[in-house]
């Protein structure tokens, strides 16, 4: 009885997940009020530096971050921004209730001045814990330094994945990623494009709650690929859009891990032959015990007849 319901329990699982991912027939889902799939923090940041480019040579920029949490069940506590390139990163605004916690609903947002005297890449990096499990996401920046080159690629925008099963037996299996994106920045994006570099049938979104196919400020749209996998593999979400003619991109990775395979030990014979030696000896004993027995049985038979 008990065994049964385990196995119904374990067959539920995967359809449980579709249907938190893929909502009820026509029914509207919104990314706002949908559940996650695995209670695992996530976190995303954007980074935005102002100006994107510097002509005429060395000058002073300033990074915006946005940091969102995308788990709607915990909020994030001990939320860190660190760059490669700017060391004093300040907070700004955005915990509403002043509760030192990022909660699903909230946006903060921090800054950064420095002094750049080339062109510059940097990596803007935030933390934050929920369930006792760290959450990390990365944003890159370039700042063009003495070019008129072109605005280049900036991250104004989030993306996070999580997949389900996270661990896969030596055999594989079948996983469905979620992917979660949001924008935090205070204009609409539009034709926003997924694409998981491992997995190819990408879901359409839910969460576009006014329908009007723009990544509103806030909004959280959720996508979801699903794919077999026969062996440990990772792979990158990248997400493109624009507003206010740029390109915003951004990137997250995840690795599934399918068991090693332990082959098992050779059959040399070793026990077969250990156990064919003692029933050989036991019978020659065996066997001696009973020739001794016989003629002392003999010998004791001719004593008794003389």
């Amino acid at each position: 009885m008990t065994v049964t319901l385990v196995r119904k329990l374990k067959m539920s699982i995967p359809i449980c997940v579709a249907v938190l991912i893929l909502g009820f027939g026509n029914l509207p889902v919104f990314a706002e009020a949908s559940e996650s799939v695995l209670h695992v923090p996530l976190i995303g940041i954007s980074i935005v530096p102002s100006p994107l480019v510097l002509p005429k040579g060395p000058g002073n920029v300033t990074y915006h971050y946005a940091v969102k949490n995308f788990l709607w069940e915990a909020a994030l506590t001990d939320v860190q921004v660190f760059d490669t390139k700017c060391g004093h990163v300040t907070f700004i605004e955005g915990d509403d209730n002043d509760d030192s916690q990022l909660d699903f609903s909230e946006t903060w947002r921090y800054t950064c001045a420095t002094k750049l005297l080339e062109t510059t890449e940097s990596i803007a990096t935030a933390i934050g814990t929920a369930n006792n499990l760290l959450a990390t996401h990365k944003a890159y920046a370039t700042v063009i330094v003495g070019s008129n080159s072109l605005a280049p690629l900036v991250n104004i925008i989030n993306v996070s994945k999580i997949a389900y099963p996270l661990d896969l037996p030596a055999e594989g299996g079948d996983v469905i990623f979620t992917y979660r994106v949001n924008n935090p920045g205070v204009a609409p994006l539009h034709d926003v494009v997924v694409i998981d570099d491992k997995c190819s049938a990408m879901s359409n979104k839910l969460g576009d709650i006014n329908g009007n196919d723009r990544l509103d400020v806030r909004e959280v749209w959720i996508y979801s690929c699903a794919t077999h996998l026969t062996e440990t593999t990772t792979n990158t979400v990248s997400v493109t859009a624009f507003a206010g003619g740029l390109k915003a991109v951004g990137y997250s990775t995840l690795t599934v891990t399918v068991a090693r395979l332990v082959p098992g030990l050779p059959e040399t014979g070793t026990i077969s032959d250990m156990r064919n030696i003692v029933w050989g000896v036991l019978a020659f004993f065996l066997a001696g015990l009973i020739i001794f027995f016989s003629i002392t049985r003999k010998s004791n038979f001719g004593k008794n007849s003389v």
